[in-house]
């Protein structure tokens, strides 16, 4: 729903796109904007859960989405899982969202469902799709069983009438993916979720052209297509390639110096003169162009001279297909966010802490177990209380409160001891659960810690810290090269006393 910095600086985020989004319509107003599948899930692979609070997130991710005004949404499996089609059809009308599916099985398919999603400029026409993969579990089959892909696909094309381009958002994984082309996929575009930081962004399968998702939309993935073909299909021209990269590289260029441009202006309003003077060593003092509104006026305008440019020099050709490439702009800290929307986002953030907590503290403590927190640890381990301030779980919470993420929800599970779970964190006051404790990687401790204070009685062990309960944090979204054995060893723990009977 916003920002995460957990790999590295924080990007991402329905807020800043609202603002990319806005400037995108201001410069290219016959852009579509559209949402791919996996966006109301929690993670980069899907939930399956459906949670009351699962349920509401991706309830709040469709008005949000309304909010911003795409212009289609394509949802996959793990959408599905969180809100059936027929709950989904519901809240996706109410936020004034369209949906686009074209393989769920009839039965299941709401009328507000669109097959398809057409795009026509100057008698030419761009058709976008949505395949589902195949389920993965029962709870996926009961809510969106499929239909054969490549039948769909042919069924629908002949249904809405030729299309120059054939573009499809896709769950699929690589394996149904390369099934799908080896059947003859009749689609030119296939647009496919993330999977491993290390895949190619783009790459092509013959004459289909295969575009990669950038994980929790940390970046808007931008596909440029030329209708320059006297064939329907994509193709690629290395003599257009260049020219191409430029239209896209400086409409690039220019959203990010508009934004620079806003700032300027904000500034000005305010009786501030953004503009820095610089001395160069010729000992003459300048403006740095960078600063100075007009300069900044002066570079759009010419930006946008060079663009015209070359994409007249590009839509006066003729190829045997039409051109594509694809670019990113990122939703780095340089965007400012949209202060409604993110408005939004803190009100239900503050909803949902307030129900957890509220839940967490009704539900009875386990008799005998529960949490104990660090302070019960350190008699019997000190050398690993000692060694544990200075670690990366040491200072989770404090790194979650420096980038005023502390009353995430979607934050503090990972980031606290137990947060949720009755006897678990609440207080950040109370700082015996905070941070990543030793209770986060072996669970509850309550009975541990009252067993080793009863002489000659050997206490209970600890929950094994495996590679599944690590990659509860370090998933594919948070932490996308975690490597179980390299990380374990960042943690390991010296040697401790045999006052609990061993090792830890």
């Amino acid at each position: 729903m916003e920002a995460c910095g957990c790999p590295g600086a924080p990007a991402g985020g329905h807020a800043r796109r609202a603002t990319i989004v806005q400037d995108v319509r201001s410069w290219l107003p016959s852009s579509l904007v559209l949402e791919g599948p996996t966006s109301l899930s929690k993670a980069i692979g899907g939930t399956e859960t459906l949670a009351p609070r699962d349920r509401a997130r991706a309830r709040a991710i469709l008005g949000l989405l309304g909010t911003i005004g795409i212009d289609g949404f394509f949802p996959g499996q793990a959408d599905f899982a969180a809100l059936p089609p027929a709950d989904l059809a519901e809240a996706a009308e109410a936020a004034g969202v369209p949906v686009i599916v074209s393989n769920l099985a009839p039965a299941l398919r709401p009328p507000s469902f669109r097959p398809a999603l057409r795009w026509e400029r100057d008698g030419q026409r761009v058709l976008i799709l949505g395949l589902l993969g195949r389920p993965r579990s029962d709870l996926e089959q009961r809510h969106a069983p499929v239909t054969d892909v490549v039948g769909a696909v042919h069924s629908v094309v002949a249904e809405e009438g030729p299309a120059d381009v054939v573009v499809a958002f896709t769950s699929a994984d690589a394996f149904q993916r390369r099934e799908w082309i080896e059947a003859g996929l009749p689609v030119d575009i296939l647009l496919a979720p993330f999977a491993r930081p290390e895949d190619p962004a783009e790459r092509w399968n013959d004459r289909m052209y295969e575009v990669r998702a950038d994980p929790l939309g940390r970046a808007l993935r931008r596909v440029d297509i030329v209708l320059s073909g006297r064939e329907r299909g994509v193709m690629r021209r290395p003599e257009d390639a260049a020219r191409l990269r430029s239209v896209a590289s400086r409409e690039g260029r220019w959203l990010r110096q508009f934004r620079t441009l806003q700032a300027l202006d904000r500034r000005l309003a305010a009786g501030d003169d953004p503009r820095v003077r610089t001395t160069g060593l010729d000992g003459v003092e300048r403006v740095d162009p960078a600063t100075d509104p007009a300069a900044v006026r002066q570079a759009l305008a010419q930006l946008r001279v060079d663009r015209d440019r070359d994409r007249a020099a590009l839509a006066a050709g003729s190829t045997v297909r039409n051109l594509v490439t694809a670019d990113l702009h990122a939703l780095g800290e340089s965007v400012p966010e949209d202060v409604a929307v993110a408005a939004a986002i803190d009100a239900y953030q503050a909803k949902w802490l307030d129900a957890i907590t509220a839940s967490a503290a009704s539900e009875p403590v386990v008799e005998d177990g529960g949490y104990a927190g660090m302070d019960s640890c350190v008699e019997c381990h000190p050398a690993i209380n000692g060694s544990w301030p200075a670690s990366a779980h040491g200072r989770a919470y404090r790194d979650l409160y420096e980038r005023g993420e502390h009353r995430n929800p979607d934050c503090l599970g990972c980031h606290t001891t137990g947060f949720g779970e009755p006897g678990g964190f609440v207080d950040p006051t109370d700082t015996s659960l905070l941070n990543v404790q030793c209770e986060a990687c072996h669970g509850p401790m309550g009975r541990h810690v009252r067993q080793a204070q009863r002489p000659g009685l050997r206490p209970s062990g600890g929950r094994p810290v495996t590679e599944a309960v690590c990659r509860t944090c370090h998933d594919a979204a948070n932490s996308p090269r975690f490597d179980h054995a390299e990380y374990l060893s960042r943690i390991a723990h010296p040697g401790v006393s045999n006052r609990d009977g061993g090792g830890d």
